[in-house]
């Protein structure tokens, strides 16, 4: 894993979440976004590191990063909503 990587995981989980869903939840974010944005990044980088571990190239190429780039993507939908699923059970 290298800085160029990890910086494009971090992108894509801060930016490459798409909003309105087109199902009821999560709700909308809060005024102040800026939790479910790190939850967003964090789990970016994890489905990024994920996807790498399991299906690592042998030499990064422009691919590859494209490739760990959609671990990196499910990974931070995949964050988001459960997070917002949490959200939303301690609003009752």
């Amino acid at each position: 894993m290298n800085v160029a990587l990890l910086g494009l995981w971090v992108l894509v989980g801060w930016c490459g979440t798409p909003w309105p869903r087109r199902w009821p939840w999560p709700p909308p974010p809060p005024p102040d976004p800026w939790t479910t944005k790190i939850v967003n990044v964090v789990g970016g980088v994890v489905g990024g590191w994920m996807y790498n571990q399991i299906w690592a190239a042998p030499e990064m190429t422009g691919i590859g990063a494209a490739a760990t780039a959609l671990g990196a993507f499910v990974g931070s939908t995949v964050f988001g909503d459960v997070y917002g699923l949490m959200r939303r059970q301690q609003k009752g």
